[in-house]
């Protein structure tokens, strides 16, 4: 792999729905000038997580382990090679092993990500994907099925989103609306990145 001289890092937050996940594996399959690191791939034991209504409350930041993702972070940053695991949301899957190269654009997305203020801090660019709280659950829909919508996401997901998530657009430096065609949000996101 070719060296670069400086790695840049871009944080993208959103929604559930927003297209977080989408957005950087179409920019990281278009080149070898990004890599993509999910946040979701820090997660803690869902055995600790609170519940809530019943239900393991995945949306909180307390879920998360932030310490391993900015130890990894560093590790890029100083031109390191990754070796990590990626986390498994399937009942009895099995963890497989990742590795995150040093790559001239950083991709980081998670629904939580600037809740850390070091992690934050780290980022050379932050980028909030807006989506209004009607499309959340549309595009839940989408994403798990029709009949997906149900408790835990009226009782969970979206009221804790409204509570820990929304907060975080104060952080960003760029706004984006994902409302808008998938062709149109990459465009303004690569846009912003080629500024980064």
């Amino acid at each position: 792999m070719k060296k670069i001289d400086k790695s840049i890092f871009i944080g993208i937050v959103g929604p559930s729905g927003a297209g977080k996940s989408s957005l950087c594996r179409i920019l990281e399959k278009k080149s070898k000038l990004y890599e993509h690191i999910k946040l979701d791939d820090y997660f803690k034991s869902p055995k600790t997580f609170p519940k809530k209504f019943g239900f393991p409350n995945w949306e909180l930041p307390s879920n998360l382990k932030f310490d391993k993702l900015f130890s990894d972070l560093k590790k890029l940053k100083a031109g390191k090679i990754v070796k990590t695991k990626d986390f498994p949301k399937r009942k009895g899957g099995k963890p497989k092993p990742i590795t995150l190269y040093p790559r001239k654009y950083i991709l980081i997305e998670g629904f939580m990500l600037f809740k850390n203020k070091k992690v934050r801090d780290f980022l050379d660019t932050k980028i909030y994907l807006d989506l209004p709280e009607k499309m959340i659950i549309e595009r839940r829909k989408i994403r798990f099925g029709q009949n997906h919508l149900n408790e835990y996401d009226t009782k969970v997901a979206i009221p804790e989103f409204l509570k820990h998530g929304i907060t975080q657009k104060k952080y960003a430096n760029y706004v984006v609306d994902a409302n808008k065609l998938q062709q149109k949000v990459i465009d303004e996101v690569k846009n912003i990145i080629s500024k980064a």
